[in-house]
Order: structure tokens, then C-alpha cells, then sequence
């Protein structure tokens, strides 16, 4: 008994060439995209050459009393060359802020060719140490020269905030026993004070609060023994007193006319 096949019976197709031509699409895109890849930074390379927008113009802002504008401007113009589209405003901040009286900066592109600097700088209120100066924030730098008529302070590392705060609480609570020029808290933790008719205080490490309140207390008595003497310092190391050295009497005006010998 023999079959006989319908002509309308379904006909079987190979897939194959459909899932042969995928592989080509994926080909076909990758090519596309380093095409894309390529031209961009074609473009890219040649917009950096040819330079389209140069910096022709830096404005600088700020009240400045001891960076030059020259300075500022030495330390901007390496940093210039790729023209403003290109230029790296943080590599430009970090070498205004490197030079030494700058506290911070912020760079600002003003197109079409200029740049905007606005430069604050450290406001000092002491001396610190043999070179160091000591800022209204805080912060220690190393200017090339002091400025003259700062406190001189001094301490380990980390002491700034708290020798300052000393220093500020001895301004306000000395009155007429001079007006303190120096403070220093030694290796040993131990505070000095120097004032400015020259007198010492040596406050030692310990309870530094009620040694002042105790020389504050004393001082009229100290100063009806000390006559016409100065006072060279007061050692106030001592658990419920203190002690005193004793200056030269001080000396009396001259009147003019010849010496003797």
C-alpha cells in the first residue's frame, strides 16, 4: 500500500543562513563603532590643536595684601596652553593655593577667552615658631618674610588652637600687669609667658586657670613689695603661692649735663 504526498503539505526550511547572517550584524556594528570611537577623538585632537577659544584674559579677585599679582599670574600661565575648553581648572587652583600667603582659590571659565580667580589669603595673628606664622583659621604656613608685631607663639604638633585660646584668655585677664608678647607650651607640656615690660610667668603644666586667678589675686601685694624694683618673672609652680624674681631698681630719668664716672 503506497502513500501519496499532498502537494499542499507543509515544506520544511533551514534556519541556517538566518542564524549565519547574525554573526555580520554584530560585525558590521563593532566596525561602526570604532569608527564612531576614531572620529571622535580625531576631532577631538584636532579641536585641541587648532585651539578655538585661547585664554586671552585672567581676572583675579581678591583683597590682597601680600601675594603679587605677578606671582599669582607666573604660577597660572603654564597651566594656559591648551586654550579654555581644555584647561584644567583644578591644576590651575592647586598652584594658585601652593604659593604661600594663599589660604584658597576658585577658578571660573569666562567665555568666550577668559579665566575668573577669586584668591583669598591667610589673615595671620602669630608668629609660630622660628619661621611659621599662624593664621586667624587655625592653619600654619611659611611665608618667605613675617610680617612685624605678631605674638610670638610656639608649641608641639597639634597645640596651635589651644595656645592660641591661652594666649587670647591672658590678653583679656592681665590688665595692668603687662600685655603678653609670647606664650609657649614646651615639650614637657609646661606654659611661658613673656610680656611686653619683659616680665616671665611660668605657669608650669598643670591647673593653669587657678594659677592666673592666684597671680591676679596677689599682684597688688607684689607689687607694694616690689618698690621701685621691676619684676623679672613669677614662678607660680607651686601648689598655694608663688614666687618672685627680682628685677634691677629701675632706673631714673636722666636730666642731661655730664656723667660721672
Amino acid at each position: 500500500m503506497s502513500a501519496v504526498m499532498g502537494m499542499n503539505a507543509p515544506v520544511g526550511v533551514d534556519g541556517g543562513a538566518g542564524r549565519r547572517r547574525t554573526p555580520t550584524r554584530w560585525l558590521v556594528g563593532a566596525v561602526l563603532a570604532v569608527m564612531v570611537a576614531a572620529g571622535a577623538s580625531l576631532f577631538w585632537s584636532h579641536l585641541r590643536r587648532s585651539d578655538p577659544f585661547p585664554v586671552q584674559a585672567v581676572r583675579l579677585e581678591g583683597d590682597l595684601a601680600h601675594v603679587a599679582d605677578a606671582d599669582l599670574r607666573a604660577a597660572v600661565a603654564p597651566h594656559l596652553g591648551d586654550g579654555l575648553l581644555f584647561v584644567d581648572l583644578d591644576a590651575i587652583r592647586d598652584a594658585v593655593t601652593a604659593l604661600p600667603w594663599v589660604a584658597s582659590a576658585a577658578v571660573w571659565r569666562v567665555w568666550p577667552t577668559g579665566l575668573r580667580i577669586r584668591v583669598q589669603e591667610h589673615e595671620p595673628i602669630a608668629a609660630w615658631g622660628e619661621r611659621g606664622v599662624l593664621s586667624a583659621k587655625g592653619e600654619r604656613f611659611t611665608p618667605p618674610q613675617r610680617p612685624e608685631g605678631l605674638p610670638q607663639l610656639g608649641g608641639p604638633a597639634g597645640s596651635a588652637s589651644l595656645v592660641w585660646a591661652r594666649f587670647e584668655q591672658l590678653r583679656e585677664a592681665l590688665g595692668e600687669l603687662g600685655r603678653p608678647v609670647a606664650l609657649t607650651l614646651d615639650k614637657r607640656r609646661a606654659w611661658v609667658a613673656r610680656l611686653d615690660n619683659g616680665m616671665r610667668l611660668r605657669f608650669g603644666r598643670d591647673d593653669f586657670d587657678e594659677r592666673l586667678q592666684r597671680l591676679l589675686a596677689a599682684w597688688p601685694a607684689v607689687q607694694r613689695r616690689a618698690g621701685d624694683r621691676a619684676i623679672a618673672a613669677v614662678d607660680l609652680r607651686y601648689p598655694n603661692g608663688l614666687a618672685v624674681e627680682w628685677g634691677p631698681p629701675a632706673s631714673e630719668p636722666t636730666t642731661g649735663g655730664d656723667s660721672k664716672r
